[in-house]
């Protein structure tokens, strides 16, 4: 089965701007890394933001048999913009090209 490219999916998404581990608040031009987790029926999920203090740059297990990312993004307006993948659990998932 195939889906969308992360970084593609996640491009854009509107996020909060507090860092979900430290309370941080995250301003328009920030770095921020973000966790987020592929379901069946909704896609791309954010689950998480941190700053760039606080941000993790790899997956550290599988807990649910999902496919989980790390990204790295810039915070601008409320969305996640110019977004990278970092890391995913599961990297040799067939992605759509469009």
């Amino acid at each position: 089965m195939s889906r969308l490219n992360p970084a593609k999916a996640l491009n854009g998404i509107q996020s909060g701007h507090i860092c979900d581990r430290c309370n941080k608040r995250v301003r328009t031009g920030d770095l921020v890394r973000a966790y987020a987790t592929h379901y069946e029926r909704e896609g791309w999920v954010l689950r998480r933001v941190y700053c760039s203090d606080c941000g993790e740059t790899s997956i550290r297990s599988e807990t649910d048999n999902a496919d989980k990312v790390i990204i790295e993004a810039v915070f601008w307006g409320h969305r996640l913009v110019s977004v990278d993948v970092q890391d995913r659990s599961r990297p040799s998932m067939k992605e759509e090209v469009d």
